[in-house]
């Protein structure tokens, strides 16, 4: 990657983890809505992202998740299989809005690996109430994202900042 890339991906590191802090008392646990999850969508435009993203979501876990090595590991893991079975589902797919719609399933579906995580440290007890409400939480968030990210998409345009 080009220098220009590595610095936009720390910027966006460096933005999940600040909005993760913002909202950090609902960020971890069985209800959890983190908004910073809209960055996802930022993959949809170009998959390079995905590192400044996974990179945020590292710092984040590991400076403020509560759940230690375990989150560094299923939530991190989390990020990084979403990621690629979504760049595997949308290779013909040529809508950002169908992408990001696709892209919110994944990750909500796939966030029965942060409910494992709260059955496994002991902070929940029944796996599939925790499974609903933290995939509802991520399904939630990610949507709320799609019109949020399209609308800087059209002021920013992400593929053409990270490929100049």
């Amino acid at each position: 990657m080009k220098t220009k890339q590595w610095i936009i991906n720390a910027i966006i590191g460096a933005l999940y983890t600040g909005i993760t802090i913002m909202v950090a008392p609902v960020a971890f646990g069985a209800v959890q809505f983190r908004l910073s999850e809209m960055l996802n969508h930022l993959a949809v435009f170009n998959k390079k992202y995905a590192y400044g993203v996974t990179a945020g979501v590292i710092l984040t876990n590991l400076i403020l998740s509560p759940f230690g090595v375990y989150d560094w590991v299923l939530g991190v893991g989390h990020t990084i299989l979403s990621f690629i079975i979504f760049f595997v589902l949308t290779k013909r797919v040529q809508s950002p809005v169908k992408k990001m719609v696709i892209n919110t399933i994944v990750f909500s579906v796939m966030s029965f690996m942060i409910a494992l995580m709260l059955l496994l440290i002991g902070a929940v007890e029944v796996f599939w109430i925790n499974y609903l409400t933290v995939f509802l939480g991520q399904f939630v968030t990610m949507m709320v994202g799609i019109p949020i990210v399209m609308a800087l998409d059209k002021k920013l345009n992400f593929n053409k900042r990270i490929e100049q």
